[in-house]
């Protein structure tokens, strides 16, 4: 097998913090840029506003007085104390006018006077520019275009861009350990947020490990008003279902092995019975004509129980792979009642109970007679199997668009476990009673499956102590109506 570099492994947790960090350092790099970007313009505007105020002040005492000089001078002070000067300059670059007192060396040099005729051509009135060659320090200047007694000059205030440097440093030192500082606490709050992430996810890991080791009552502590939060909440869902799932396969397991030994047995029985009584027929053991009559009823009878057994598995068989076919027709639902009735009414004899039958005449169902009467018998075998005393009561009416149909009787009743379970297969609410009566855990199932399949619907209601009432709906059709 061809080996594969290894590559570092980054996990959730470190792509969460350096994620949060590259974007903190983005943000950060943008707004300080920003910042210093609009905090220079404000000043350099600043400068500005301040060089253009003097310059019309200079302007005006130099237009309007015929000598200048005196109002000049106490206005150079002035100036001085702001490191201000100015310099006028006729088109073809010549010097009419500069402050010498006022004026620094820097701005005496003759590589000053230079840059500044190199300007001329391209002077706008209002706009500064900075100054950088041939000067020791960079300049502001802050140019005008005057017209007096028909002669152009340009004056030139000037000031040097150092004190403002020197604010812009400050202000860098500022931005950068308030950068510092903010980076730092982004940093511990990206930690503690990342941290908290991956503990949530790492314990999802975790109970997943277990859900896939077939632990299903694993359970996620989780509590977050994220994403994350709905996950753990739906993980939990999940687990109780697969637990649920889990419980209920483990439940029809043991009863199909208690199905499996059931079906073993009855079908070993009458297996047993029947070979016997061939081979005592075979030896000549049976040889009175009586005997041989009442072991002839007993072969037939055990005959039965077998083809009972494998009539409920075929049908099972049949209804799960959807190939019963129900000729379905308009029969009596009191005629139905009535054969069910007298099919059965035998098994109340040395009972202290008899089978109640209130239906009137003229009400019909529509389905197939025999799987009709299938789960009719099994229902009311059923209310008979669990009822000693009392009255069974078999009630039949109709609706404009259903034929309903009650079994109520008085037995012990089921509690709401065994109601919930009794349409499951193979269930038996009372094992050792069923056992019995060859009982094989199918015919609810079998009988709710029927019913489904007429589009029909029943319901069982049930009181431990009281009895049990089945609810049976049927869609009704007309009589007359092409079946």
């Amino acid at each position: 097998m061809a080996s594969h570099p290894l590559r570092y492994r980054f996990t959730f947790f470190q792509r969460q913090f350096l994620s949060h960090l590259i974007l903190t350092l983005l943000v950060l790099v943008l707004l300080s840029s920003g910042f210093i970007y609009f905090i220079k313009q404000h000043i350099y505007n600043a400068k500005t506003d301040e060089l253009n105020s003097a310059s019309k002040v200079i302007t005006r005492l130099l237009i309007q007085e015929d000598s200048p000089e005196p109002s000049l001078q106490a206005y150079r002070s002035l100036l001085g104390e702001r490191k201000i000067s100015f310099i006028a300059l006729d088109p073809n670059g010549e010097t009419l006018f500069r402050d010498h007192r006022v004026m620094a060396q820097p701005l005496r040099s003759k590589g000053l006077i230079n840059n500044l005729k190199a300007q001329i051509p391209t002077i706008k009135d209002g706009e500064s520019f900075t100054i950088q060659k041939n000067t020791a320090d960079p300049l502001m200047v802050f140019p005008r275009t005057i017209t007096s007694k028909g002669e152009m000059f340009y004056v030139f205030v000037v000031a040097p861009v150092q004190g403002i440097n020197q604010t812009l440093q400050y202000m860098y030192k500022a931005i950068f350990l308030s950068a510092v500082a903010v980076f730092f606490l982004a940093m511990m709050v990206s930690w503690l947020i990342s941290r908290n992430m991956s503990l949530s996810i790492n314990e999802l890991r975790k109970a997943t490990k277990l859900i896939s080791k077939g632990d299903y009552t694993v359970h996620s502590s989780i509590h977050r008003s994220d994403e994350l939060g709905d996950l753990a909440e739906d993980f939990n869902t999940m687990a109780q279902k697969l637990e649920a799932a889990s419980l209920k396969l483990i439940t029809y397991e043991e009863r199909r092995r208690m199905f499996i030994t059931d079906v073993t047995h009855e079908l070993r029985t009458p297996l047993t019975s029947i070979r016997g009584i061939i081979e005592g027929f075979q030896s000549g053991l049976i040889t009175d004509e009586e005997d041989r009559n009442k072991y002839y009823v007993i072969i037939e009878k055990e005959t039965y129980r077998l083809v009972r057994l494998i009539n409920e598995l075929l049908d099972m068989e049949k209804i799960q792979n959807g190939l019963i076919t129900l000729n379905k027709g308009h029969h009596s639902l009191r005629e139905l009642l009535e054969v069910v009735t007298e099919s059965l009414d035998f098994l109340t004899e040395g009972k202290d109970l008899h089978i109640e039958l209130v239906c009137e005449e003229g009400i019909h169902i529509y389905g197939d007679y025999d799987r009709l009467t299938q789960i009719l018998i099994n229902l009311v075998k059923n209310s008979l199997q669990f009822t000693s005393t009392g009255t069974i009561r078999l009630h039949g009416s109709e609706t404009g668009s259903e034929t309903l149909f009650t079994i109520t009787d008085t037995g012990r009743g089921m509690s709401s476990e065994e109601t919930a379970q009794i349409w499951d297969r193979f269930y038996k609410a009372d094992p050792s009673r069923s056992k019995d009566r060859s009982e094989t855990g199918l015919g609810m199932s079998i009988v709710k499956q029927l019913v489904e399949a007429h589009q029909g619907f029943i319901e069982v209601k049930s009181s431990s102590g009281v009895g049990t009432t089945f609810n049976l709906r049927f869609p009704r059709r007309s009589p007359h109506s092409n079946s």
